[in-house]
């Protein structure tokens, strides 16, 4: 709850007999929220006619909100007033003499578990799960004449064969991004055609002996 300051100048309104005490609480009471329900204790008058003292008064929901300090300074037309309830206005409790209450500190931002070390798989990759490229379905001699030719060009080839049909591969690689790469090294350089599939092992090649062109 954050110190209602009013720096407002309210006229007195007052009778010719009334006090300064009195012009005060008037001044006062016309910063409530019901100004009617002002309730009033340890005033006291200073010197240059300003007063000091407490009030409670009612809030929305028609209940009390409790005691809180007010300073009603003097001014030429009226009061000037300042109501302190939680105690942290300087200006007002150092002209009153009432303790300062240090404003609450914001709350720490909770900090949260740091995250594990992450790998440097990206997104679509699978733990444990390798990637190809995969360029041609053709004939064996066909295959391999290209798996020949990658080799030539630097790549990791290999084929695996299905019934007839012998298939192309440039990899393994880690991770999906990696195999991204290669498959658009091969677009540019070689203006070869393929997809990313999971690696599943190989035919014509041990898998153990395969490895990274």
């Amino acid at each position: 709850m954050r110190t209602l300051s009013l720096m407002m100048v309210a006229l007195a309104l007052a009778g010719c007999g009334d006090s300064a005490v009195q012009n005060a609480h008037k001044a006062v009471a016309y910063q409530l929220q019901d100004p009617g329900s002002a309730q009033f204790r340890a005033d006291r008058e200073l010197a240059d006619g300003s007063v000091c003292g407490e009030v409670n008064g009612k809030n929305s929901y028609g209940a009390y909100s409790g005691f809180g300090h007010y300073l009603a300074r003097k001014q030429a037309d009226g009061f000037e007033v300042t109501l302190d309830p939680q105690a942290n206005n300087a200006s007002a409790a150092s002209t009153c003499g009432y303790p300062l209450v240090a404003a609450a500190a914001p709350a720490p931002v909770p900090q949260t578990t740091a995250p594990a070390a992450t790998s440097a798989k990206g997104v679509g990759d699978i733990a444990g799960v390798k990637w190809s490229v995969q360029l041609v379905s053709t004939s064996a001699g066909s295959a391999r004449l290209l798996s020949q030719k990658l080799k030539g060009y630097g790549y990791t080839a290999y084929i695996t064969r299905e019934d007839t049909v012998s298939r192309v591969y440039v990899g393994p690689f880690d991770s999906r991004s990696q195999a991204t790469q290669k498959l658009d090294q091969l677009r540019r350089d070689h203006k070869m055609r393929g997809v990313i599939v999971r690696y599943r092992g190989v035919g014509d090649l041990p898998a153990a002996s395969v490895a990274h062109g």
